[in-house]
């Protein structure tokens, strides 16, 4: 099912909106990948693979939900379907992330289809907002994209001279691709919710 957000509740919050849905994406991917961190040396890799997407997922998608309940009218199944969406969808990319990670060209690939496999598992939530599903796609495609090189580039500045511990590689590493994905997301999903409701355009041109 789609959800139906409330033009009325969002009019002059939409920057606290996108503020908010950067942050959530952020704090998602640390909350859901922290404690992994310390684990995933213990565990077997095909094991990682499965529980990670799983864990960063369903909190991920928690977080962005609990960022557009104020303005939801309708929440239809958000949890769920969003949750399911981002479990998916992460886990397919995280692995064609991984085999395709050996070359910059690879990774390059691996991270445009991880963006792409999540906006369109977003797709259904999203569809009654969606004017256009292409905007959507783009966002993600370049939000995730970008936020794993900027992160890269910036682990190479942070830790030059001493190798960072768990923590602090993983806070430089998933908090910058979460802010960055986060933010170019954030101006898209703003940009979806003022336009008239796609169901509602529909119903009107029947009538």
């Amino acid at each position: 099912m789609s959800i139906d957000i409330d033009e009325s509740k969002l009019k002059g919050s939409e920057f606290k909106l996108g503020l908010a849905w950067t942050a959530a994406t952020a704090v998602g991917m640390l909350v859901g990948y922290l404690p992994l961190a310390f684990l995933v040396g213990s565990l077997d890799l095909g094991l990682v693979r499965v529980i990670v997407p799983i864990i960063i997922g369903a909190l991920l998608g928690l977080a962005q939900y609990l960022v557009l309940r104020p303005y939801i009218a309708k929440s239809y199944d958000w949890i769920i379907n969003q949750a399911v969406g981002w479990v998916v969808g992460f886990a397919i990319g995280l692995l064609v992330v991984q085999f395709l990670s050996r070359t910059a060209l690879g990774m390059l690939l691996g991270f445009v289809a991880f963006g792409l496999i999540v906006s369109l598992f977003q797709y259904p939530a999203l569809r009654r907002e969606i004017p256009h599903l292409a905007p959507w796609v783009i966002a993600n495609v370049v939000g995730w994209t970008l936020g794993a090189y900027l992160s890269q580039l910036a682990a190479g500045a942070f830790f030059q001279s001493a190798l960072p511990t768990t923590f602090s590689g993983v806070l430089v590493s998933v908090g910058i691709t979460g802010l960055v994905a986060g933010a170019v997301t954030a101006v898209a999903l703003v940009w979806i919710v003022r336009q008239p409701d796609q169901l509602d355009v529909q119903v009107k041109g029947q009538s």
